[in-house]
């Protein structure tokens, strides 16, 4: 399943939108195939290595069984993604289904455990943080609406797992045939730490070659900067440690990103496999 999307899906239009946009990063973008579960019950754990992780859905991704399958279809069939409908073999305990970790990507919800209207766009959900904090694979998070994006952004401030945010945005902008942009907020970093990052990690050449812009911002606030972040570009974070907030790639706080961005996300976890570990061709 390392070239599988997984989609949990709610049968909601909210719903809707997350599916277009999860069938739009597999098939116009990556050739991965799409696994799409229709929650039986509002729980489900992922398998990490027998460290399973228990999410708590809240009611509306149960809601109006009888008609899920057929909505998820009739998306689908509009976007012509190659498709599947995931049933879970086995059970944690009771009535939990367990699923394997081995996916490319999952897609998720800013929260799936509050009512969507409760939560505002500035906040990641506490079930979210865990599935981010433990999975092999990146997390993505989709925008409220659908929009197609033509580039990618990858925030990086120095720090190791940067550098792996930095190495996806690569992956996933080359597979794309799309532009990157590297943003970066200087002001407790400098730009020769950065590069100093960078190279540790193998790809200070990289980000200095063809189709690669590397922005620096020594002015200002990371909030007011990232007006510059196109309205059109899946925006790709990381996020390290076990306080996945405070611990962000640039030292500031993940909902700064979330409050002011609208764009669709990808969050690269401590755990996150390197990506040519997990994408098609080779990867990065």
């Amino acid at each position: 399943m390392k070239t599988t999307l997984l989609h949990i899906f709610r049968n909601s239009p909210m719903g809707r939108e997350n599916l277009i946009q999860s069938a739009y990063f597999c098939k116009q973008k990556f050739g991965l195939s799409l696994a799409v579960y229709i929650p039986e019950s509002t729980q489900f754990a992922m398998d990490f290595g027998g460290n399973p992780v228990v999410v708590h859905l809240d009611s509306s991704y149960t809601a109006y069984p009888t008609t899920a399958r057929a909505h998820v279809e009739q998306v689908l069939a509009e976007s012509k993604c190659t498709h599947s409908f995931y049933t879970p073999n086995e059970r944690l305990s009771g009535s939990v289904p367990l699923f394997p970790s081995d996916w490319a990507v999952i897609a998720c919800p800013r929260v799936i455990s509050e009512q969507s209207g409760r939560i505002g766009l500035g906040h990641i959900g506490p079930k979210v943080r865990s599935l981010v904090k433990q999975a092999p694979f990146p997390v993505f998070i989709p925008s409220m609406l659908f929009k197609p994006w033509t580039s990618v952004t990858a925030f990086f401030g120095g720090s190791k797992q940067g550098a792996t945010a930095v190495k996806e945005g690569m992956a996933i902008a080359r597979l794309a045939r799309v532009p990157l942009t590297i943003h970066t907020q200087l002001g407790s970093i400098t730009k020769k730490e950065c590069e100093k990052g960078l190279d540790a990690a193998g790809i200070l050449g990289a980000v200095s070659g063809d189709g690669v812009e590397w922005r620096l911002y020594d002015h200002g606030t990371l909030e007011e900067n990232l007006y510059a972040v196109p309205h059109d570009s899946l925006a790709v974070c990381g996020a390290a440690g076990h306080q996945l907030i405070s611990e962000l790639v640039f030292g500031s706080k993940l909902e700064i990103i979330q409050a002011t961005l609208p764009n669709p996300m990808v969050i690269v976890g401590p755990n996150c496999r390197t990506p040519w570990d997990r994408l098609p061709d080779g990867g990065a």
